[in-house]
């Protein structure tokens, strides 16, 4: 990532994206015989918690400081943390892409490469938060370019 991207303010995702982001996976989703549930059975609270996981400071430091750490931290999040009454690999994938988007930035990968992230996150061993993280991380740099 370049200086002069670096010094961008990064946006984060509101909670009003998150909900928009649901709510065109649901039509979607209803449309192809893969529903996921209406937006209703969302836990609201959870959600408020996801969108600040990425901009958390300890001692004043960012814990996420860079673009592809907040990426994978919340894509960590909605993939493992089952916000969600279904369909969190789907909406995780999402939610990483357009995170990304509205920072001008993009995955290089294909579909399937996406589906085996999100299958390889699900499948992970919940103790191994700090490992899939960085994992998570590690195959974000190497697939992110600036549109």
């Amino acid at each position: 990532m370049t200086e002069e991207k670096k010094s961008q303010p990064i946006r984060h995702l509101s909670k009003e994206d998150v909900a928009t982001i649901y709510g065109v996976l649901f039509e979607r989703f209803k449309e192809i015989g893969e529903p996921i549930p209406p937006f209703e059975h969302v836990n609201k609270k959870e959600i408020e918690n996801l969108v600040v996981i990425p901009q958390t400071k300890h001692f004043g430091e960012e814990q996420y400081p860079t673009i592809e750490a907040k990426a994978a931290i919340l894509f960590y999040k909605i993939n493992k943390g089952h916000i969600f009454p279904n369909g969190n690999k789907r909406i995780s994938l999402a939610c990483l892409f357009i995170f990304l988007e509205s920072n001008n930035f993009k995955l290089n990968i294909t579909q399937d490469e996406a589906t085996k992230k999100a299958l390889e996150v699900a499948q992970s061993d919940p103790n191994d938060f700090q490992r899939v993280k960085e994992e998570i991380e590690f195959w974000i740099s190497g697939n992110l370019k600036e549109k």
